[in-house]
């Protein structure tokens, strides 16, 4: 059957593209994971291996289910190498005229419940975002990361300047390593395709702590704009010590959250309804460091605390093309607030959680050991991912730029079906006299134009 898929077709084209992502995989490995991803899109769900088996591998390949659960446990897949070409691929699409741009990339975690006790590294774990007065539940945490890269998108007529979020990939969390240390190793694995770039690394305040900050600030060409805690100790900047004796303080004064002015009379500037002030300060997890402090006060009188390590005025951005209205909206006199402005960039990796959870099944998986969990999920990202990306790589799909992933997904789903009846009529028709089979062939394309819809 899948000798009768040809280079042009769109499930040949899948399978050349889902390839390239397993370039550490024997052929054969990396034939089943491609074909696992083709599952997930004709059928625009993954609730488990063995319903992508029994619904659709199975009719398309020889291969056992056996053979796809060791092609998910195999060691010579690596995650970091999906990842790796993920970037890549998110990187191809930024055009020549925007290579100068900013790429911003998001680190976040996301937990998943699962009833079953037997998952490796599966735990008891806290979800500040129940609402239902059971914070705690069994499951697992995952530390991930995105990377939001410019575009150019037709806007009336003009270009303009678009940040596409591109889910990386996922790496689970367990006792072994600390979130922190995970967040590390994403980085680790992104920034030499990016050393030459300008990076922007966006985090919450759970991040912002020294042992992320310093070894992201060991990148020359990265910096970090972060929400952090409010406790999180501010100091002024230390007064000069020309012509005194003794060692310089490190730190000035120390400042009080609650005591730093925002209000229009120190700086007529809002944001999202919100009145901001800035400060340049020192803080300890961020060293020696001279860094800028934002600080918003809500209507309700509630304040956050920003920090960012980049000076405004070296952002590498065109702002008046940016197609977002408050990226482009910016005087000069109001540059300063500008990485304020970017922090809202770290949205789109809590877009993916929930593209990913509610309409790819993120968490429906049934494997149990942490290497083929993690492979799984980074497939499914990699599926979600490259709904994001075809459209710009590729011209034929460019109507969908401004459509959600999954209307992407569907209109695959619903080509590959018909690939699939095609295949199956010319394979019956060639081996079977039989009117039998021909019409179990059009039951089949009734049945995938059934599903598409």
């Amino acid at each position: 059957m899948t000798s009768l898929y040809t280079e042009k077709s769109v499930i040949g084209r899948l399978l050349t593209i889902f390839s390239s992502l397993f370039p550490s995989a024997t052929r054969p490995t990396r034939h089943l994971l491609a074909w696992l991803l083709i599952a997930q899109l004709a059928l625009e769900s993954a609730p488990s291996v063995r319903c992508l088996f029994r619904q659709f591998l199975s009719k398309q390949t020889d291969a056992s289910l056996n053979s796809y659960y060791r092609a998910l446990g195999n060691g010579l897949v690596t995650d970091a190498s999906i990842r790796q070409a993920l970037a890549l691929r998110a990187l191809a699409i930024v055009p020549g005229a925007l290579r100068q741009e900013p790429i911003l990339i998001s680190v976040d975690d996301t937990t998943i419940a699962k009833w079953g006790k037997h998952f490796d590294g599966v735990g008891i774990l806290y979800d500040h975002a129940k609402h239902d007065g059971k914070s705690y539940f069994n499951g697992h945490a995952f530390v991930s990361l995105t990377m939001n890269v410019p575009v150019l998108h037709e806007n009336a007529g003009k270009a303009q300047i678009r940040y596409v979020a591109v889910p990386i990939g996922y790496v689970m969390s367990n006792s072994e390593a600390s979130k922190l240390t995970l967040a590390c190793q994403l980085l680790d694995e992104v920034m030499p395709v990016l050393e030459k770039r300008q990076v922007i690394l966006l985090f919450d305040s759970w991040y912002a702590k020294r042992e992320l900050l310093a070894h992201a600030l060991s990148y020359p060409n990265l910096n970090v704009i972060c929400n952090a805690r409010r406790d999180t100790a501010i100091f002024e900047l230390p007064d000069p010590t020309a012509g005194r004796r003794g060692r310089p303080p490190k730190y000035g004064k120390r400042l009080m959250l609650d005591e730093i002015p925002v209000d229009l009379k120190h700086y007529p500037f809002k944001i999202d309804g919100y009145l901001v002030t800035h400060r340049l300060v020192k803080t300890r997890i961020f060293g020696d460091r001279t860094v800028h402090a934002y600080v918003t006060l809500s209507k309700s009188g509630s304040r956050r605390l920003f920090f960012s390590t980049v000076a405004p005025m070296a952002l590498h951005m065109s702002i008046a093309w940016q197609e977002n209205k408050t990226f482009r909206d910016t005087s000069s006199k109001l540059m300063t607030f500008y990485p304020l402005k970017l922090y809202k960039l770290r949205w789109g990796i809590e877009t993916n959680y929930y593209e990913q959870k509610m309409f790819w099944e993120l968490g429906s998986y049934k494997v149990r050991t942490k290497t083929a969990i993690e492979h799984l999920l980074n497939l499914t990202n990699a599926g979600h991912a490259l709904m994001k990306i075809l459209p710009y790589e590729d011209e034929r799909l460019s109507a969908y730029r401004d459509k959600s992933p999954q209307e992407l997904r569907h209109a695959l789903s619903q080509q590959i079906h018909k690939e699939v009846f095609f295949a199956t009529l010319v394979s019956k028709a060639q081996s079977s006299i039989n009117s039998s089979a021909l019409l179990k062939a059009l039951h089949v394309l009734a049945w995938g134009d059934g599903q598409a819809a």
